[in-house]
C-alpha cells in the first residue's frame, strides 16, 4: 500500500485559494516587511495590499523565508499520520527558502524538496502538475524527480 503524498509550496508560487481548496495544497507563507510591519505572504497581505501601499509610499517590501524551525513545525504537522510530502520552493538562486527547507527535510524520512528555479506562475505549474502525479498514484520520490526535472523546463516571465 503506497502512503498518501502530500503536496505542499511556500507563498511564491501565487496559487489561488480555488486551486489551492480543488488539489488540497499545503502553504506555507514567507514573511514579507513594509515599514516596521512584518506578515504572512497570502494570509493577512495580498499582492492588492502590497501595490497599494507601493502607490502612496513609494515602498518596496522585503520578504523572508522561513527558518528551520518553521518547516520543521509544517513538516510534522503534515506528516505525522504518516504520509509522504513533496514540498515546492522559490528558486533558490532567489532565497534561502530552498536551503532551509533541505536542511529541515534531513529531519523527515519521506519529505522532499523541488526547487522551482522560477517565481510565481513557473512555480505554481510545478504544484499543479504534481497534484496530477498525485492523483496517479505516483510516491513522493518519483514525483519529486519528475517535477526537478521538469523545472529547468519552465519558462516563466
Amino acid at each position: 500500500m503506497s502512503k498518501k503524498v502530500i503536496i505542499a509550496s511556500d507563498s511564491t508560487t501565487d496559487l489561488g485559494p480555488e486551486l489551492i481548496a480543488r488539489y488540497d495544497v499545503k502553504i506555507l507563507p514567507l514573511k514579507v516587511n513594509l515599514g516596521a510591519k512584518v506578515y504572512s505572504d497570502g494570509v493577512d497581505i495580498s499582492p492588492d495590499d502590497i501595490y497599494a501601499n507601493y502607490e502612496k509610499s513609494g515602498e518596496l517590501p522585503k520578504t523572508s523565508a522561513p527558518n528551520i524551525t518553521d518547516f520543521q513545525d509544517f513538516f510534522r504537522q503534515h506528516t505525522a499520520d504518516g504520509s509522504a510530502m513533496v514540498f515546492f520552493t522559490i528558486s533558490s538562486e532567489m532565497s534561502s527558502t530552498c536551503a532551509n527547507a533541505k536542511i529541515a527535510a534531513e529531519d523527515f524520512e519521506d519529505v522532499h524538496i523541488v526547487d522551482t528555479q522560477n517565481l510565481s506562475t513557473g512555480g505554481g505549474l510545478l504544484v499543479l502538475s504534481a497534484c496530477e502525479m498525485a492523483a496517479q498514484g505516483r510516491s513522493a520520490g518519483e514525483i519529486a524527480a519528475a517535477c526537478a526535472e521538469l523545472a529547468g523546463r519552465v519558462d516563466a516571465s
